[in-house]
């Protein structure tokens, strides 16, 4: 870290010195983040692996891929730096790093915290682990009002009430924005989430020769933002080509965020699939329709709607297709103290049968996302600054597959400077129970589907360890979500969050459903033993963040 820091500052030295003699105002912005936190029931089961098992193998993290570091309290730190070059009104660059995630105590390279390296948090370690999560250029198109973004920058599409509900990334591509008049707007963009991450096969039956073919995947994007007094509302679409190789034939070099879009474009009964298996020569064909808007003109009330439908198509292996679709609302009155409202939100779900696809709504990646709904269950609004994540339903998942209704306070303030929000939500899936029997490998497809394994690829999910995370809950499953947060500026540039918040969940437990004993399956235990059914706990959590922000 040391040399880290006296690295960046003679850069900036050096910088400095250029920016004078070429005229080019630096910008230097940052965050300090710390975090402490606790937490009890992250995979709301009790069993760990082993004892879901049976069996007398002992297992170092509980039954759920969730679970973290399996440690009730945990502390932890982060650094943004960003960095604009600005030449004038018309030509900028920025540049965004990111110091950590590192949780406090540890120095093992190979564990993950909030998806970033925790090494360098272990006393004496020095292995500061910097990530540079922007870097893009912004300049108008000469004599005109056309603007580009060119470079890897934040993405995210549109949502007044909910918040985005398909894409919130930093990605490599363009985006060109263009201003008709104060009331319309149009933007663009082109994004290339993956390429060339593919080390190609062992050998040439698929007829591919070499590597990096037909392995990207390309997005584009179109956005109308029009904009009146009292109302505002945004059309948005957006398109997208998923090479077949995109992820890594064979279990082979696929990309870093692989799982996370394999586990929101995929049914979740095939995400265990290998590729070489099930998919075509063609690439996928994935789309997506959306309309939001915000109403204001009623003040002290406010109005605001959400509605997306989304598809992604993989030539003639249709049960690997997956469309759906999803819509919340919002409605809130403003008072002199605090600001009340009830919303809700609905995602269509999995039907009984795995061989037509899925019908939950495909997403891209969330990692960005943040919605005000939640900010335990769902990726809440203060979870951007976590570095130990919090959102236990899962980033990429948390609305998919599920309907909630809730009511809240928000803005509570009765002192200067100390805010609250009061939350209070009801929640549940909207999947077939049938498919936990798949979840569970209670039932298998024995093969009827071209490329499955005979029934030996599933037996490893269940409600709470669904590839790349996130809850997988049916129609048979509730839970209740209490919040309570609060925001306290103690000086001008530093504030403290604290987030409060306990789960209850109503999981069936019947045979028919998550319940009940069952055959052991060769991916768990050579098909020795049997399989309890599972059990649940509630989930309750304590955080604490400071923020030093210049």
């Amino acid at each position: 870290m040391k040399k880290l820091a006296t690295l960046l500052l003679a850069a900036a030295m050096v910088l400095g010195s250029v920016a004078g003699a070429q005229a080019i105002d630096w910008k230097v912005r940052g965050a300090w983040v710390m975090e402490f936190g606790v937490m009890d029931g992250l995979g709301f089961s009790k069993h760990t692996k082993a004892s879901q098992r049976g069996d007398d193998r002992k297992r170092q993290y509980g039954y759920s891929s969730s679970n973290g570091t399996g440690d009730t309290f945990d502390a932890g730190q982060r650094v943004d730096l960003w960095l604009e070059a600005v030449a004038s009104e018309n030509l900028s660059g920025s540049l965004r790093f990111e110091i950590g995630a590192h949780q406090w105590g540890n120095s093992n390279r190979a564990v993950t915290v909030g998806g970033a390296r925790a090494q360098g948090g272990g006393m004496g370690d020095r292995q500061g682990y910097v990530m540079m999560r922007n870097a893009f250029i912004d300049w108008f198109v000469p004599s005109t009002d056309l603007k580009l973004r060119m470079g890897i920058q934040p993405i995210s599409t549109p949502g007044f009430a909910y918040g985005p509900s398909v894409f919130a990334q930093d990605v490599a591509g363009i985006t060109a924005s263009y201003k008709f008049s104060d009331n319309a707007s149009l933007t663009a963009f082109w994004a290339r989430p993956f390429n060339d991450n593919w080390g190609g096969y062992e050998n040439d039956e698929r007829g591919y020769k070499g590597t990096g073919l037909m392995d990207n995947t390309d997005l584009f994007g179109l956005m109308v933002p029009l904009r009146f007094d009292g109302f505002r509302v945004t059309p948005w679409g957006m398109v997208g080509g998923i090479g077949p190789n995109t992820f890594g034939g064979e279990g082979r070099n696929a990309p870093a965020r692989g799982g996370a879009v394999v586990a929101g474009i995929s049914p979740a009964y095939w995400q265990k699939l290998n590729p070489k298996d099930g998919l075509t020569h063609q690439y996928a064909t994935a789309w997506w329709g959306g309309l939001t808007f915000d109403v204001t003109a009623a003040d002290p009330f406010r109005f605001a709607f959400d509605a997306v439908y989304g598809s992604v198509t993989v030539p003639d292996a249709g049960y690997l297709d997956r469309q759906g679709w999803f819509v919340s609302a919002l409605a809130e009155y403003k008072l002199d103290w605090g600001i009340p409202g009830i919303y809700g939100w609905y995602g269509s779900g999995d039907d009984s049968n795995p061989r037509n696809g899925s019908e939950r709504m495909p997403v891209v990646d969330m990692t960005n996302a943040s919605t005000s709904y939640s900010s335990m269950a769902l990726y809440g609004q203060y979870t951007p600054a976590a570095l130990l994540g919090t959102e236990l339903f899962g980033r990429q998942h948390a609305h998919v597959g599920t309907w909630g209704i809730g009511v809240r306070i928000r803005d509570i303030s009765f002192i200067e400077d100390l805010r609250h929000v009061v939350r209070v939500n009801l929640l549940g899936g909207t999947n077939s129970p049938q498919m936990a029997k798949y979840m569970l490998g209670k039932k298998f497809d024995n093969g009827r589907t071209p490329g499955s394994v005979r029934g030996n690829v599933f037996a490893d999910l269940d409600f709470n360890n669904v590839p790349a995370g996130g809850m997988y809950l049916t129609t048979q499953d509730y839970a209740v979500e209490l919040n309570f947060d609060t925001n306290y500026k103690i000086y001008e540039n530093l504030e403290m969050l604290v987030e409060l918040g306990y789960i209850h969940l109503w999981l069936d437990q019947s045979k028919g459903v998550w319940g009940g004993n069952h055959a052991g399956h060769a991916n768990w235990d050579n098909g020795n033993g049997r399989i309890r059914g599972v059990s649940k706990t509630d989930a309750v959590k304590a955080f604490m963040y400071f923020r030093y922000s210049f």
